[in-house]
């Protein structure tokens, strides 16, 4: 979970100071498997495997997500954005398990 900091040139769907929870899982919203439902065996986002995560060894290139900052790739597929609030509120509590279908973030 985290604030939206900086956004690149071609995002539309996020903005700095948006609120968001980003799942472990790496998927990138437009393969066979992510538009199944299936994110968590996407085929593009780590080329030979089916499948991508941070900070696992052959998962891809995603450093480890437990940091300050994070770079989020597809954000526009892998970052959810959450209802407006302030820097303060701890209004969420994040319960996710990357088991169920889809591997995405349960709210």
């Amino acid at each position: 979970m985290g604030i939206v900091k900086e956004v690149g040139s071609e995002v539309s769907r996020l903005k700095v100071g948006d609120r968001v929870v980003v799942p472990f899982i790496v998927g990138c919203g437009h393969c066979r498997n992510c538009e199944s439902g299936y994110s968590a065996f996407c085929t593009e986002v780590n080329p030979g495997f089916a499948g991508g995560a941070y900070g696992y060894v052959a998962m891809g290139p995603y450093m480890g997500g437990q940091a300050e900052y994070l770079r989020v790739p597809f954000a526009f597929f892998n970052a959810l954005s959450l209802p407006p609030g302030n820097a303060n509120e701890t209004d969420f509590a994040l319960l996710a398990d990357i088991s169920r279908r889809g591997g995405t973030a349960s709210a």
